[in-house]
């Protein structure tokens, strides 16, 4: 009884206190918001108090965490009570909520909270909704962290070498197409890298934990992925003066790879490599060259230098050498006309052309599609008339071969009666002779999000995800019937270089979001969910070591698709996929008529219109 008692009293003098004028509620009002932390696009619910004299109106501001205020409402309160609803947007961080009563000078209380973001797709369909958090999960199982005589080091291993505790730059930096999403410690191992760089440019293959490095003779394309790594780790990170002192040092490796005797072939103007499986890092059993002789003009090479120009270029102009950039987008261009010139035979490009008399017997070495194919659409060698035509003959090899997946390294792969290799793995239809690597299905489906063939992305996808739930996991490579590979006792399946390029192929192509300058401040968003019927969507891209992101939800009704969107960047360039029968009649941008274009991709239809504003905003397309 007493207790009850003593309840009572006490709230009565809460009520007293809230009617009280003098205290802060009562002179002033009351603000809340539903929650403290939101994700972008959140509605954010905010209630309102008024004060002990009543109130019948009130006005809500809203502003990100630089006081600009992005969302403004007048309120009518019932019974001095009511409240607003706006969606959480803008850049991440904590947002301020402002009370107002009419005609007051300053606001008269105010409240935070706080927006995050994550990389995530939501469809309700767990084929696409799983591949980013399993590989999240799994691929981190290989993240290495340790300090070396010069510095920390974070990197993630290979997933089947005996350099189990060292980095391979190459397995490394093809893993950033997932880890740029969750790691924050994206630069140090970069800087290793640099730091033990020869005097003449020569970049190692890897370094180990005790800060040994080595370096594959044979191989070619080591400038190139370092030069990658470090575009593409500054796009997520936008550290601007780590780029600087990084653009010497990838200056001096493009030049050694264009000038020493191994690797530069003068009379073609083209990179070169000993003869090998692709981009893979052996010849034939014998041949001990070590990258002197045995030369050939590799499709593998050519795409991955093509790129590494032109994000040269863009770096420098970035960072406002204007000439130096028009000197690297002139070289881009002109190398990859040299090389499709060299490589290209109508259908795919072929493995690669001898330099040096090299004899394959009976077998035709023109008939293989190699997994550089993959790369060549993905990294531009290839335009859109070829991507095409590589694509399809992906398919149909598949279907004439009846292999497991279309991820082959070679197809076919030198056969075993050539004698070339003792080793079970390197026979036909083993390891880079002819297996099956997750990474090349993950950049074909990403090709064919990009260049008219979505339905068959979506068709990779949904493989690939079944692949994941009944194995547990995806290793370097697999025979052709899909029957796990082995080449030496270290195989994990959570091969980085093979998960991560499903995830960009979730996140890039089906998803759509991709970032070409950097820093997510220019982004171009084309949503490929009318490809797999998907008709709600919640999708998001951010860094891992940045606050940079881009988030949209996407509702499609068959009279209309509706695209809600918040970004830390200001501008965005929408390129939408239509349903098959879907003529747009107009499209609205908060309200508004924006203009938009058609655009033809294969036999798909895209329409394109880029918003006023970047960072947030409603798209409704309307149908015919």
């Amino acid at each position: 009884m007493l207790i009850r008692c003593t309840s009572l009293i006490l709230l009565a003098s809460l009520a007293a206190v809230a009617s009280d004028p003098t205290t802060v509620e009562g002179a002033y009002g009351r603000l809340s918001t539903d929650k403290s932390a939101y994700r972008p696009l959140d509605v954010v619910k905010v209630r309102v108090g008024g004060r002990a004299a009543g109130d019948r109106k009130c006005r809500v501001k809203v502003a990100d965490p630089d006081q600009k205020v992005y969302f403004e409402k007048d309120v009518d309160l019932d019974a001095n009570q009511g409240g607003v609803q706006f969606s959480a947007s803008g850049k991440l961080g904590v947002h301020y909520v402002y009370l107002w009563w009419p005609d007051a000078k300053k606001y008269s209380r105010y409240v935070n909270f706080r927006l995050d973001a994550e990389t995530g797709v939501e469809s309700g369909d767990r084929d696409f909704d799983t591949i980013y958090p399993f590989t999240h999960e799994r691929v981190q199982l290989g993240r290495r962290d340790y300090m070396t005589k010069r510095g920390r080091f974070v990197g993630y291993i290979s997933a089947d070498t005996n350099h189990f505790d060292g980095i391979w730059l190459r397995d490394w930096i093809y893993t950033l197409p997932a880890y740029k999403y969750w790691e924050r410690e994206m630069q140090c191992g970069l800087d290793r890298f640099l730091e033990v760089q020869r005097e003449d440019g020569q970049t190692p293959d890897g370094i180990e934990r005790d800060g040994r490095t080595w370096r594959v003779g044979l191989e070619s394309d080591v400038e190139y992925i370092l030069t990658l790594g470090v575009w593409d780790t500054w796009k997520a990170t936008g550290d601007d003066a780590w780029l600087r002192t990084a653009m010497p040092k990838l200056e001096k490796a493009l030049n050694y790879i264009r000038s020493d005797a191994k690797h530069w072939d003068a009379k073609n103007r083209l990179i070169q490599r000993q003869h090998s499986c692709d981009t893979w890092d052996y010849d034939i059993d014998g041949a001990t060259d070590h990258g002197a002789s045995r030369h050939v003009i590799a499709n593998c090479d050519q795409s991955g230098y093509a790129l590494a120009f032109r994000g040269m270029s863009e770096m420098y102009r970035y960072l406002g050498d204007n000439a130096a950039a028009e000197r690297w987008s002139k070289e881009a261009g002109e190398y990859r006309e040299r090389a499709v010139k060299m490589l290209w035979d109508g259908t795919k490009f072929l493995h690669h052309v001898h330099l040096d008399p090299i004899e394959h017997g009976d077998f035709d070495e023109t008939k293989q599609l190699t997994m550089g194919n993959t790369w060549a659409m993905t990294r531009g060698l290839a335009d859109e008339k070829q991507s095409i035509r590589i694509i399809d003959e992906y398919r149909r090899r598949q279907k004439e071969t009846g292999d497991k997946y279309p991820w082959w390294s070679l197809q076919p792969g030198y056969p075993d009666r050539l004698g070339y290799w003792k080793d079970k793995y390197r026979l036909e239809g083993a390891y880079a002779n002819g297996g099956l690597m997750p990474w090349v299905g993950g950049e074909l489906a990403r090709a064919s999000f990009f260049y008219g063939r979505e339905s068959y992305g979506v068709e990779l996808m949904r493989q690939y995800a079944e692949h994941l739930r009944r194995t547990g996991g995806a290793q370097v490579w697999y025979f052709p019937d899909g029957t796990p590979g082995y080449r030496t006792t270290n195989e994990v399946n959570y091969a980085g270089w093979g998960m991560a390029q499903w995830v960009d192929a979730l996140v890039e192509g089906l998803a759509g979001i991709r970032d070409p300058q950097g820093k997510m401040r220019a982004v171009e968003i084309s949503p490929r969910w009318a490809a797999a019927g998907v008709q709600e969507v919640r999708a998001t891209a951010r860094y891992g070591a940045s606050d940079a992101y881009f988030s949209y939800k996407w509702d499609a009704e068959p009279a209309s698709i509706e695209i809600e969107y918040s970004g830390s960047g200001e501008k965005a360039e929408f390129r939408v996929l239509l349903p098959a029968g879907f003529a747009p009649r107009a499209v609205m941008v908060n309200g508004t008529d924006v203009r938009f274009e058609r655009e033809d991709v294969g036999s798909s239809v895209y329409i394109r219109f880029q918003p006023a504003n970047g960072t947030r905003g409603t798209i409704r397309i309307g149908r015919a």
